[in-house]
């Protein structure tokens, strides 16, 4: 599947946040990432409204500055988790608290943009 925004209107309409390297995956992960929390809705956004068009455009670059913002693509890959000790102080991220790995990914302006145009409703019905 194609990405759901191109790297032009990442950074000429978004104006999102420079990312030096990987941009193209990125999107293409965040991509992945808003049709995961949509149950797969999304496949021609062309025939939705042009508000909601927008909306799922500008969730997708902000899932690309989220994941490149928490360590790009490694981060991404290892599902948010990290470990790391200081000392005799050690603290390790991941799944706690009965937290799925996807939402630890999924950055809340991605969700909010989705929640606006009523995309995560999980009843019935599809686009």
């Amino acid at each position: 599947m194609n990405a759901l925004a191109d790297a032009a209107y990442y950074t000429d309409v978004y104006k999102g946040a420079e990312v030096y390297d990987d941009l193209d995956v990125l999107l293409d992960r965040a991509s992945d990432t808003v049709r995961q929390h949509t149950i797969y809705r999304l496949d021609d956004i062309s025939k939705l409204p042009e508000f909601m068009q927008e909306n799922i455009k500008k969730a997708v670059c902000a899932q690309v500055e989220y994941v490149n913002a928490n360590g790009g693509l490694d981060w991404l890959n290892s599902n948010g988790a990290a470990t790391f000790s200081i000392g005799k102080f050690s603290m390790s991220g991941g799944s706690s608290g009965g937290a799925s790995a996807a939402s630890q990914t999924a950055s809340p302006t991605m969700l909010a943009y989705l929640e606006a145009v009523g995309l995560l409703y999980r009843g019935g019905g599809a686009l």
